[in-house]
């Protein structure tokens, strides 16, 4: 369950308080329920079928089922057909908040016909294929709202591709999400994760459009597969504090606005957030081992860069074009872990100011600090002067100033000979 979405806990017995699994649980709205008492075959609007407890759960998403109304009358049916034109019914419900979780409780008062005594000798058929603990199949390709069973321990790669699934519960137990397990799954709104949850593999939910927040804060995932959420309809993520990589093109595409990540989090994949054109904020660790070739390519709004924890090894690299294109940058600060900037980080950052070294820089490679528009500051926070190309800093006409750690004056006008009037020493 997420911000958005009211859970509804249908429990359903007989007479005797005895809990009936695999009862068929239909949701009626007002005015279907008033159809439905007249004519019973009215359509229903959801249907969940009863655990081995009794419950039939409904997860229900705000956006689809609330359309911005704080509460809606609801009905839940159980029905029977005792031949082709007559039914036995037992309902119950009523007002269900928007964002809440309720209970309700149908007791099934029947006669045990011939056909359900045959009824229930026959076998219960799984909507899934489940082998030693992994789910290799869905069954039933018309399910719109799945929880899955106890007994799953990781799903196969492709089980649910191109579903038509659009709630999804992901049971406690399960530890990993295989390859494109819920790619293309296009109407994919909302997906509950458990704490057991370790991996995710690439490609996993690839292209879900529908598929809006993710919330990864109560699990153990320490790595995002490549492409697991490219081109999704992702605004909103809360990662795993254990989360240590995020895979190349992870995010690619995707509808993200701000992002933070944990400060356990050591690499960044090549274009892992590329062309996200609507990411205005990101909170990086000052412990980040690798930001990826193009891993902020073209982010076009992407204004503020902060950072979070402290830094527990200086050998981070940024790989090239790493934020080429972030046009709505002004300031950035490098993360204190980062000893090696490579080519072409900052080109076409057209609106780019000042860049901020940490002490750990030692190697810059050409076209390193450029971004083809002038330039107010470069601030050096080493005491060793970094090694750079001949193209590594900005013309010396396109640069306003350079200031460098006090006492370091002499050293870095002697390494950079060309640029020794702007060069100034930190008061």
């Amino acid at each position: 369950m997420n911000d958005n979405s009211s859970i509804v806990e249908i429990t359903v017995c007989n007479s005797k308080g005895e809990l009936l699994e695999n009862q068929l649980v239909k949701m009626y709205d007002e005015a279907a329920y008033e159809a439905f008492k007249e004519k019973q075959t009215t359509k229903a609007l959801c249907e969940v079928m009863t655990d081995k407890n009794g419950k039939a759960v409904f997860v229900l998403e705000r956006q689809k089922w609330f359309a911005g109304a704080k509460s809606r009358e609801l009905m839940f049916v159980v029905l029977d057909a005792l031949d082709a034109t007559n039914y036995e019914w037992w309902s119950r419900g009523g007002t269900v908040t928007a964002g809440k979780k309720q209970s309700f409780k149908i007791e099934v008062e029947r006669q045990k016909t011939v056909h359900e005594a045959k009824k229930e000798e026959m076998p219960v058929e799984s909507p899934f294929l489940i082998e030693d603990g992994v789910l290799k199949e869905m069954k039933d390709k018309g399910l719109s709202q799945v929880i899955l069973p106890a007994e799953v321990r990781s799903i196969a790669p492709g089980a649910f591709w191109e579903s038509d699934v659009e709630s999804l519960v992901l049971n406690e137990g399960l530890e990993s999400i295989g390859v494109q397990a819920f790619a293309r799954s296009k109407k994919l709104v909302s997906v509950s994760f458990p704490s057991s949850l370790k991996v995710i593999e690439k490609h996993a939910f690839e292209d879900c459009v529908a598929l809006t927040k993710l919330n990864l804060s109560k699990t153990n995932v320490e790595e995002i597969g490549s492409n697991a959420f490219r081109e999704t309809g992702l605004k909103e993520v809360a990662f795993s504090a254990s989360l240590k990589k995020i895979g190349s093109q992870a995010f690619l595409k995707t509808q993200l606005e701000n992002v933070v990540l944990p400060v356990n989090v050591e690499e960044i994949g090549p274009e892992a957030f590329r062309e996200v054109a609507t990411l205005k904020s990101i909170t990086l660790p000052n412990n980040l081992q690798k930001i990826g070739g193009q891993a902020f390519y073209l982010c076009t709004q992407l204004a503020s860069v902060n950072y979070a924890g402290s830094m527990k090894s200086a050998e981070g690299v940024v790989e090239s074009a790493a934020f080429e294109g972030c046009e709505a940058l002004t300031r950035i600060i490098l993360p204190q872990s980062i000893a090696e900037i490579q080519e072409g980080i900052f080109i076409e950052c057209t609106h780019l100011k000042q860049i901020i070294l940490p002490e750990s820089v030692k190697k810059i490679g050409g076209y390193g600090l450029r971004t083809n528009y002038p330039v107010e500051k470069i601030v050096f926070k080493g005491g060793q002067v970094p090694v750079l190309e001949d193209t590594s800093l900005p013309f010396v006409d396109d640069l306003a100033s350079i200031v460098v750690p006090k006492g370091r004056l002499e050293a870095y006008k002697t390494a950079y000979a060309d640029y020794q009037k702007i060069i100034t020493e930190n008061p």
